[in-house]
This record gives C-alpha cells, sequence and structure tokens, in this order.
C-alpha cells in the first residue's frame, strides 16, 4: 500500500532559500511542496488523509546528506566497521546516501570485487549506497574496462589504510588521460612523508609523540601531490575531485586550476573542519588520520572555503578501528576516525554559531554531491525526487554517551561532547527510519547509480 506522510510548518532549507512550508511523500517520493503559511490547509485540500502527519513547526528540513567518502571495511574487516553498523550509524547522522571507498580486504580493484560488494550491499545498508573502483599501479586494464557500476576511481597518491598506494608516473599519467570517469584522489607525497618519519624516529625512536603527525604527514606533503595532480588533471582536461583539503596552500591552489579546468573540484572532510593538531593532546591517536589535521589557520580557511564554495563538497570520511588498536604508539596506532553519526551535528555548530551558513551547508553535504557524480533525483527537496529527508530540531540539546553508539568499533572522539542541536527525523526513500536518535525500521534502499 502506498503511504503519505505530511511534513508541516518546516523552515524547508532548499537551493539556496529558507522558508516555511509542508512537504508531502507519496511511497518514495515527494509529491507536493507548499509553501507560505497556509500551507498546511492547502496540503490537506489536496489530500484526503495522512498515515504520519508530523508537526515540524520550530524545525529545519534539509535534503538528507550524501556522504561522498566513508570507509565502512566491509568485506574483510568487520571488527573494524561493516555495512549495517556504519549505515546504521550514517542514518542516525542525518546521512542518507553513502560513497564507500575501495580498500576493503580484498581491495575492490576489479570489476568483478566491484559488483560482489554490490550484491553483499543489497540486504545490509540502511541508507542508499555506490562503491569507488580502486586503482593500483598494475590494474589499469580492469580500471579501464567499459562495464563498471563505480562512483568513481579512488587513487591514494599517498599511501594509507589498505596499502593500495599508486606512485608510478606512467600508470599516473595513464589513468588521468584514458579515465572518463570522475577521478577521486587522496593526496599526499610518499617520499617527503618517508623522509620525514626517518627524522622522527633518528629523535623519537619508536616513542614519536601523536602531535608529530602533523608534521610527519606534512602540509608540504599535502601540498605536493595536490600539485601533482592539478598538473595532470589540467593536462589531459580529467575530471579529478580532491578528497580531504587539509591546508590553506591548497584551497589556493585549487581555486587557480578550477578557473583554468571547470572539472576540477574538491572536498573538505569532518576532522579537518572540527579537530586541529592542539587537540593531539587531549585525544591522541584518537584523531590520528590521514591527511593530518593541521592548525586551527587552516581549519578556519577551509570552513571560510566553503562558504565561498571554493570547496563543494563536505564528506564525514568516516573510518573506523577497533578501540584497542588506536591504543598502540604512535607508530603501530592506525589512521582514521569513526565520525558519521554526527555529521549533521558536528556541522550544526558552526551553523549555529555563525561560522557557516546553513544554505552552504547544504549546498556542500546534499545538492553538489548530487550534481558532481550525477545522482539521479537526489540531493534536493523537489516534486518528483525521492523523498529523502532529514529534520533537525536546533533547540534540542543532544550530550553523545558511548551507549547511543551504533559503530561496530563502540567509540567516537565525540563522546561527552554537547550538541546543540538533534537531528529529530531521517527519511530514506520515504520511509521514516529514524526518530530522535532511535532506528525505527530499515528503510528501502537502493543503489545510486
Amino acid at each position: 500500500m502506498v503511504r503519505h506522510i505530511l511534513i508541516r510548518n518546516a523552515r524547508i532549507v532548499n537551493e539556496g532559500s529558507v522558508h516555511t512550508g509542508c512537504v508531502v511523500l507519496k511511497g518514495r517520493r515527494i509529491a507536493r511542496i507548499f509553501r507560505g503559511h497556509h500551507a498546511a490547509e492547502e496540503a490537506a485540500a489536496f489530500f484526503d488523509s495522512f498515515d504520519i502527519d508530523i508537526d515540524a513547526s520550530g524545525k529545519i528540513m534539509i535534503p538528507g546528506i550524501i556522504d561522498d567518502q566513508v570507509h565502512f571495511r566491509e568485506p574483510g574487516q568487520t571488527q573494524k566497521g561493516s555495512m549495517s553498523r556504519e549505515s546504521r550509524a550514517a542514518l542516525l547522522g542525518g546521512v542518507t546516501t553513502v560513497m564507500d571507498m575501495p580498500n576493503n580486504l580484498p581491495p575492490i580493484i576489479t570489476t568483478e570485487s566491484l559488483q560482489e560488494k554490490y550484491l553483499l550491499a543489497r540486504d545490509k545498508m540502511y541508507v542508499n549506497y555506490a562503491f569507488y573502483m580502486g586503482a593500483t599501479n598494475t590494474n589499469t586494464h580492469e580500471v579501464l574496462k567499459p562495464v563498471r557500476r563505480s562512483c568513481g576511481l579512488k587513487i591514494f597518491m599517498g599511501s594509507s589504510t589498505g596499502n593500495m598506494l599508486t606512485d608510478d608516473p606512467g600508470v599516473l599519467n595513464t589513468l588521468f588521460q584514458k579515465y572518463k570517469g570522475l577521478i577521486a584522489t587522496h593526496c599526499e607525497d610518499e617520499s617527503l612523508i618517508r623522509e620525514n618519519l626517518e627524522k622522527a624516529k633518528t629523535t623519537y625512536g619508536d616513542q614519536i609523540p601523536l602531535i608529530m603527525h602533523s608534521g610527519i604527514r606534512s602540509r608540504e606533503a599535502c601540498i605536493a601531490s595536490t600539485r601533482k595532480a592539478l598538473d595532470l588533471a589540467l593536462r589531459h582536461h580529467s575530471r579529478l575531485h580532491i578528497l580531504h583539503i587539509s591546508t590553506k596552500e591548497e584551497i589556493e591552489l585549487i581555486r587557480q586550476a578550477s578557473r583554468v579546468h571547470a572539472g576540477i573540484t574538491c572536498e573538505a572532510s569532518l576532522p579537518h573542519i572540527w579537530f586541529t593538531r592542539e587537540d593531539y593532546a587531549q585525544y591522541g591517536a584518537q584523531i590520528k588520520c590521514n591527511p593530518s589535521v593541521k592548525t586551527a589557520e587552516d581549519r578556519d580557511a577551509i570552513l571560510e572555503a566553503i562558504e565561498k564554495r571554493d570547496i563543494q563538497l563536505i564528506g564525514s570520511d568516516h573510518a573506523p578501528h577497533t578501540w584497542e588498536e588506536k591504543q598502540h604508539n604512535y607508530l603501530n596506532a592506525p589512521s582514521g576516525i569513526p565520525l558519521i553519526q554526527h555529521t549533521c551535528q558536528m556541522l550544526m555548530e558552526y551553523v549555529l554559531q555563525g561560522r557557516l551558513s546553513i544554505t552552504s551547508m547544504v549546498d556542500a553535504c546534499c545538492h553538489q554531491p548530487s550534481l558532481l557524480f550525477g545522482i539521479k533525483d537526489r540531493g534536493f527537496i523537489r516534486e518528483g525526487y525521492y523523498a529523502d529527508l532529514v529534520l533537525i530540531d536546533p533547540d534540542k540539546e543532544q550530550q553523545v554517551t558511548k551507549s547511543q553508539l551504533e559503530y561496530a568499533c563502540n567509540w567516537s572522539p565525540m563522546e561527552g561532547h554537547l550538541f546543540s542541536s538533534s537531528v529529530s527525523h531521517v527519511f530514506v526513500n520515504g520511509t521514516l527510519a529514524a526518530e530522535y536518535g532511535q532506528i525505527i525500521q530499515k528503510p528501502p534502499t537502493l543503489p545510486i547509480l
């Protein structure tokens, strides 16, 4: 039976504007949108009855967040994270679509493994999904096959979790020249990182302080690798998307390059929006990630660039590891932070502080991912589009406790943090799936490609 749902009196944030109105859902889609003070009466006159009637007075409605960078760890490392657990966490964070990275065990570097991952996800995911194909120094023939369902090609130009470093100059040139889809890069210069690490070992032995991570995986390493990726994209007119920008210098390099070639875009991730190197004193290896978090000045430059649209997207870079692994010393603690369950609340903190506009947040989290990845009928609040919607209560505080966490790893650096807002309702494909931190039901989910 097709269900009718009315959401009334919400402050709807969509396509650069904020207005009060009502949204009617029919089945999986948005059936009608009514604006103004009499929107509820118009909706009631248009439809005889509703299966669910939600009064959203005082709440903010945004499209479901589309996260272009997650690491759900399945297949292969379900002790760290799983499709089911991490997508449940995503749902509670207001994220209704994710794009998962290929550094699994085994890595997703063949057409066959990509298809197997889609089959694995079909009954496990609580949000919509797509997967990247991964590049290596030896799988160019697989990457360039015409039959693919990937949302893009992930190239690790600096090594990170999963040992998928692609650093052969000839291979990189071929991929940037011949790959016809979106190339998403992790940009850190490996030779500079190794040089910095050896210097740190000489000074500290195996007791390297965590704060040195920002100097080992340095700003210079990020800048050099980003410059290399930009040069390749400009040379071959590639569709390049640079992930997790961490320095103010990279922002300027990308800004200049995008003026020459509009096919160059970039993303900021939650670790670099929220944390700085000063936070190692409190969190230690919990916030060790690649690229490393940098200075407060870099973080502020990233927020400013999101507002100015010089950074087009925001992703979580959700990357869980077990608590036991994170207790190791610097050399052995893995890089990655579980954050996706609080994506919406983290960004709303900046909105409520006046450091990020709500329209810029929605553009970077919803509209631009839809446009840049060619996602059909999602990312906007429009009649006929899939009803992926989030309601935010800006006045209801929430303190994060371990018992609330959905992650398989069962920890978060956000534990104990008091958020000023809450995610009150999340709809996926027209189904009310979560309400005030509780998952009501598993919604029908779909691959977005």
